[in-house]
């Protein structure tokens, strides 16, 4: 084969395999940070293929799960290992809170719902959940009884203020696994602001030294 008609036939073979793996008609499922994108940043919902936004840690598996129904609901499966244990929500399934959401909830009362129930061969009875805002600021885990139906689970966290340095939220969510391992589901979260800006405690004063 002549190399005026090689060379241009292999730029287009190469052309046509990096489109096909790129696929731009293809429909990706949303990752990264949870961001308004447009919605009332003081009430976010993440249900449908945004539950892909979870990050897993080191101990658990997630898994997005497109049941096949009228609705074509979407539902994340989280399996824990009895041997993960972990206080830092970020080691564990969690979302990664953008900024523009962090700043329309510090310093105020937010409330958090999740839609969840137990799943699978070994389903958990009871999970947690945890709002982190800074290293000193968080929920903590926050513990509810789980069925086999969707429930909504709801707490309150009033967040501390944040000053002038913006960053990350984080939210986990882990089933409870007492042994071997358990497995939940979750169908949506929604975080929104229950007041205004300010009614957040005073930080607490440090222990002095004698």
């Amino acid at each position: 084969m002549r190399d005026s008609v090689f060379f241009p036939l292999a730029a287009l073979l190469a052309g046509a395999c990096i489109y096909i793996a790129l696929d731009p008609y293809a429909e990706r499922l949303p990752a990264g940070p949870v961001s308004g994108g447009g919605r009332n940043a003081e009430d976010i919902t993440i249900s449908g293929p945004e539950l892909n936004r979870f990050v897993t840690g080191p101990d658990m598996s997630l898994s997005l799960n497109v049941r096949a129904g009228p609705s074509d609901e979407s539902v994340l499966r989280i399996d824990r290992q009895a041997g993960g244990v972990y206080d830092d929500p970020r080691r564990g399934p969690h979302l990664v809170i953008a900024e523009d959401i962090e700043y329309a909830m510090e310093s105020r009362p937010v409330e958090v719902t999740i839609e969840a129930r137990n799943a699978g061969d070994f389903p958990a009875s009871q999970f947690e959940a945890n709002y982190l805002a800074t290293a000193e600021g968080e929920s903590g885990w926050v513990r509810f009884d789980l069925s086999g139906e969707f429930r909504p689970y709801t707490f309150s966290y009033v967040t501390p203020p944040r000053g002038g340095d913006m960053g990350y939220d984080y939210l986990g969510i882990r089933p409870v696994a007492p042994d071997k391992h358990r497995e939940m589901e979750v169908r949506s979260v929604r975080v929104r602001a229950m007041g205004p800006k300010g009614e957040a405690p005073p930080p607490k004063p440090r222990d002095l030294m004698p």
